[in-house]
């Protein structure tokens, strides 16, 4: 999940993750530098969300989005898309259960079209996003230039981030801190099906809604707060209540609910090792050398030299290529043949699907197909074993998945 790997800035600072870095360097360009690019999308598509302009019920093999071109990252929300453009626009598709299209309506209806998210208060049009962040109908979730962070749709958890109790909103309104004081310094957000959290330019976390890495489960927050225990962070991944957090030593830490997705032994309840607190995900310490993480029922993890980890639970069979039938409670190498390209990036975000984009341009797939989220113009059949998916003539820059549909981001092959 290259979109939330943010780099070291100015006096260790962590720099704003901003359009070149949405889906990291595109694969084969000698420069190393990331270019919006064009998008593609496929799997189940009853509400329009691949992207394609159509309710064409499943695509089975990525088919060209109606989207322009200049597309600097995407977000799949299971049921709707969302595409950042190079200049700074935000566009939404698909179904707009709890106003998840950001489009000023709460009528749950079906938009096959690209539009604009509204901006801030409803009014006009949404500008200056460097990051966004969906989980399924949860609350959708933006960084913007300035550093603040806006977010709307569902708020059942307080995720909404600035007090309101109301149960959903259709347009976005800054997180705030405290009333009338907005977030500011966000670099990155990922947005959870029960609470929000925010990478913030020095490293720390702030997180909302009904946050469970805070050692205390004392119910919902409802403005942002930060999380104790997390210092020096450069990525988040959260799916359902777990969440997982890259350190710059390479070290990861989990937290947020009681499974094999933590990755580690836990303790009960107020003990350092809970379940509840940041501690570091077994094996995975300081000089690992992880780059990227990602996380649904199962979790993964990539070096900088392209091995990737898996671990978690094993409902969905991404952790089947291991060669085990079931859970998988502290993270495993998937060993893959020598000479093959190099893994470049890792999403498995809410998906019961896991994709692994390579310096080459192609990408690995494995997991659940049932509605053809593998790509590989088969449907129905679990893909056991890694299986190459490419575009002719196209790149992958970068994937997002969830649920049963798959956005991904192309350049020109090299």
């Amino acid at each position: 999940m290259i979109r939330s790997r943010t780099p070291l800035g100015v006096a260790g600072t962590v720099a704003a993750v901003g359009a070149s870095l949405a889906f990291g360097a595109a694969p084969g360009y000698a420069d190393g530098a990331a270019r919006p690019g064009i998008a593609y999308g496929w799997g189940i598509n009853n509400f329009g969300q691949a992207g394609a302009g159509t309710t064409v019920y499943q695509y089975n093999t990525p088919q060209r989005t109606v989207l322009p071109d200049g597309v600097a990252q995407l977000q799949s929300g299971g049921r709707a898309g969302y595409a950042r453009l190079a200049d700074g626009r935000l566009l939404s598709w698909g179904y707009n259960l709890n106003a998840a299209l950001g489009n000023g309506s709460t009528m749950a209806s079906t938009r096959s079209t690209p539009a604009p998210v509204l901006g801030i208060g409803g009014t006009g049009t949404l500008t200056g996003v460097v990051d966004v962040s969906v989980h399924m109908e949860s609350a959708i979730a933006a960084v913007l230039a300035d550093g603040t962070v806006v977010a709307w749709g569902s708020n059942v958890n307080r995720q909404l981030g600035d007090g309101s109790t109301a149960s959903v909103r259709a347009f976005p309104e800054r997180v705030l801190t405290a009333p009338d004081t907005p977030l500011t310094g966000a670099v990155d957000v990922e947005s959870g099906v029960e609470a929000s959290y925010a990478l913030m330019a020095d490293g720390t976390v702030t997180a909302w809604g009904a946050v469970k890495c805070d050692g205390a489960l004392a119910g919902t927050t409802q403005y942002a707060t930060a999380v104790a225990g997390l210092t020096d962070i450069r990525q988040i991944a959260v799916a359902g209540g777990v969440a997982l957090f890259r350190r710059a030593d390479g070290a990861v830490l989990s937290c947020g609910g009681e499974g094999p997705t933590l990755g580690r032994p836990f303790g009960r309840l107020n003990s350092p090792t809970s379940a509840y607190v940041p501690v570091q995900v077994t094996d995975l310490g300081p000089g690992s050398d992880v780059v990227d993480i990602s996380i649904s029922a199962a979790a993964t993890a990539l070096t900088g030299d392209g091995r990737v980890y898996l671990w978690g639970d094993n409902v969905q069979n991404q952790l089947t290529p291991l060669g085990v039938p079931g859970n998988v409670m502290v993270p495993t190498e998937l060993v893959r043949p020598a000479g093959e390209p190099k893994i470049v990036d890792v999403e498995n975000d809410n998906s019961p699907t896991t994709y692994a984009v390579r310096a080459d341009g192609s990408m690995l797939v494995w997991g659940q197909n049932q509605f053809g989220m593998a790509g590989i113009g088969t449907t129905g059949t679990n893909v056991n074993t890694p299986t190459v998916l490419s575009v002719p003539g196209r790149a992958f820059a970068g994937v997002a998945a969830s649920n049963w549909s798959v956005l991904a981001v192309t350049v020109p092959a090299v």
